[in-house]
């Protein structure tokens, strides 16, 4: 995601959209894994790995060592079912137990001076995933720069941020989609192709769009003309990113 405030507004400009979400194609991983349409023999563990990033007011990014990850199950978010640290790569790797059942939860990055990202699958996973992208923003991208870009004016402090990708079922992003979040976001905002712009009403070519102030149990969906998106549910968390597809 590119952000732009100020004298930093064309340089920031001048990154690539960096709301690649977990599950996104661009890591390897395939979004089959979660998207049961039928009965499936889950086995007892699944992987999920990626990669840690870190963007720089700059519009650089290098890969983010340190990083505290960790996967929580939907009906505890006090304590970690599995936990691990990203590499000097930026890379991370979990094996979750499963129980024989879909994993239905999240996975959760923590650094100090960045905000926390929580990724979500569209629907429980039920094979390993090795496309979960952790993105990470600092305060100022989070707070002042995305906020300048959208033009989404005041940031409720006890509310959060949803990026979201619309792909269709063959994992390409779709652009001329429109997307909402109910309970609605004081603002939604897509990009030009490659930077966040509060002028446009629609995804452009990498399906990206942004939701501010919005809390809790929120259902994403997307819209478009001949097209039927799956809505499902994540989870705001207060000053944090959270990150998600939305799919045929």
């Amino acid at each position: 995601m590119d952000l732009v405030y100020l004298s930093s507004m064309r340089a920031l400009a001048r990154t690539s959209v960096l709301f690649l979400v977990a599950c996104g194609g661009d890591d390897g991983g395939s979004n089959d894994a979660a998207q049961p349409d039928a009965p499936v023999n889950v086995p007892a563990m699944i992987t999920v790995s990626g990669t840690a990033t870190e963007r720089q007011l700059d519009g650089s990014s290098a890969p983010a060592e340190g990083v505290a990850v960790g996967a929580f199950k939907s009906t505890d978010e006090s304590t970690p079912v599995v936990t691990t640290t990203s590499d000097a790569q930026g890379n991370y790797s979990l094996v979750i137990p499963t129980g024989g059942a879909p994993v239905d939860g999240y996975i959760k990055g923590t650094k100090a001076g960045d905000r926390d990202t929580y990724l979500y699958a569209p629907s429980p996973l039920v094979a390993d995933f090795n496309g979960a992208s952790i993105n990470l923003l600092s305060d100022f991208i989070y707070s002042t720069g995305l906020v300048a870009l959208c033009q989404a004016g005041t940031l409720d402090p006890a509310k959060g941020i949803i990026a979201v990708i619309v792909q269709d079922a063959a994992g390409t992003p779709v652009a001329g989609a429109t997307v909402a979040a109910e309970p609605a976001a004081t603002k939604t905002c897509y990009t030009d192709g490659t930077s966040p712009t509060g002028s446009k009403t629609e995804t452009a070519a990498d399906g990206v769009a942004l939701m501010f102030n919005v809390a809790d149990n929120e259902t994403v969906s997307a819209m478009k003309a001949g097209v039927t998106f799956k809505s499902h549910v994540v989870k705001v968390f207060a000053g944090a990113l959270t990150t998600t597809l939305i799919v045929q």
